[in-house]
């Protein structure tokens, strides 16, 4: 099984650039600063921590990719290794995707805005007797999310030279407790390698940006799904189930505006409710706006919603979500979502949703 799966990544960078335009490799540093959110985690204050990430990067150049995306936005998938410079939160190996539409400055500088979302295998969980003053993370595997800035000088049109600055999170989503989650800024140097020239496509894009496109109203029904602890202490786990509505309206070629409302049921919520014989219901309901990047098939999602109606004493008035979908037919989506309260994260979803599309003439 091993040799096989070194056998797909050996073979992975000639299968795509057999149907890519251009291919490229980047090998970076990252020097960082652990942000220690809430009192629970100031064991790990004054942590900076060290990276090295490899990534194999790559970009479509068709006019197909410019009608699904507005542009050429590179995409990649990244390997990283990270020393957290402190012992309770010991070190981290991180697998992800990310995709990162850039704004071009003249032939050879330009900014990247970089999403990354993928997995985090943490070695130093929460453990009673052999770490128990880890708040941060419970469970080995974790998710992990980062965004980034990415500036970068092209020295000649095989050799490119990058910073980034970058936001960095991973937790379990509530999955199970501790979780308060590591959260880390790093400024990343790094270069990167073009097996052929790197294209110039600005006479390209100016000559694109003049094909139309509609505006639209978008009506999406939903339903999600997430199952979580009370707490750590419980291993038992307990379901979240509900459905929402979201209204997103176009307003450019990649941005869109929402405005939605959501209703579910927490039995996890409710088993808490009884263990502190409290009379409530769990059942909760709120009303979300955000902002979606619309890249092609995929939608990058942030939301900030108020309760209207949680009985519970636990939580503040507002949470926050986001958000990753996939179309995979015209009107059908799916992907997940992470709720959190101010910096915890409470649990992740997964869920599906019908679009009903309006197109404004």
């Amino acid at each position: 099984m091993i040799r096989y799966h070194i056998a797909v990544l050996m073979l992975l960078p000639m299968l795509l650039q057999a149907q890519q335009k251009e291919l490229a490799y980047d090998v970076s540093v990252s020097q960082g600063s652990i942000y220690a959110h809430t009192k629970d985690v100031e064991n790990t204050k004054g942590a900076q921590p060290f990276g090295v990430e490899w990534s194999l990067v790559w970009r479509k150049t068709d006019s197909n990719t410019y009608r699904k995306f507005y542009g050429f936005p590179t995409q990649g998938l990244s390997l990283q290794w990270t020393n957290f410079d402190n012992a309770i939160l010991g070190r981290g190996f991180t697998a992800a995707y990310f995709i990162e539409p850039e704004i071009h400055f003249g032939r050879a500088a330009g900014l990247g805005i970089r999403a990354t979302a993928g997995m985090a295998y943490l070695n130093n969980p929460n453990d009673p007797i052999r770490n128990p003053t880890n708040s941060s993370y419970s469970t080995r595997l974790n998710s992990y999310l980062a965004l980034g800035l990415r500036p970068y000088w092209q020295i000649n049109p095989h050799w490119q030279a990058f910073g980034m600055l970058a936001y960095r999170h991973t937790s379990n989503g509530g999955v199970s407790l501790p979780n308060k989650g590591v959260n880390w800024i790093t400024t990343d140097a790094g270069l990167r390698y073009y097996p052929k020239a790197k294209q110039d496509l600005r006479q390209r894009i100016s000559k694109w940006k003049q094909l139309s496109y509609e505006k639209t109203i978008r009506w999406d029904i939903g339903i999600f799904y997430a199952s979580r602890s009370i707490n750590n202490s419980i291993a038992e786990r307990f379901g979240v189930g509900g459905i929402s509505l979201l209204a997103s309206k176009q307003t450019g070629r990649t941005h869109a505006f929402t405005l939605g409302t959501e209703l579910y049921q927490d039995n996890a919520l409710r088993e808490q409710l009884k263990a502190d014989t409290l009379q409530a219901s769990a059942i909760k309901s709120g009303v979300l706006m955000g902002h979606e990047f619309l890249w092609g098939r995929f939608i990058f999602s942030q939301q900030i919603g108020i309760y209207l109606f949680d009985q519970s004493p636990y939580y503040p008035a507002w949470y926050h979500r986001w958000g990753l979908l996939y179309r995979f037919q015209q009107r059908w989506m799916a992907g997940f979502q992470l709720k959190a309260h101010k910096h915890i994260a409470q649990f992740p979803d997964i869920r599906i949703q019908y679009s009903f599309i309006q197109r404004k003439r």
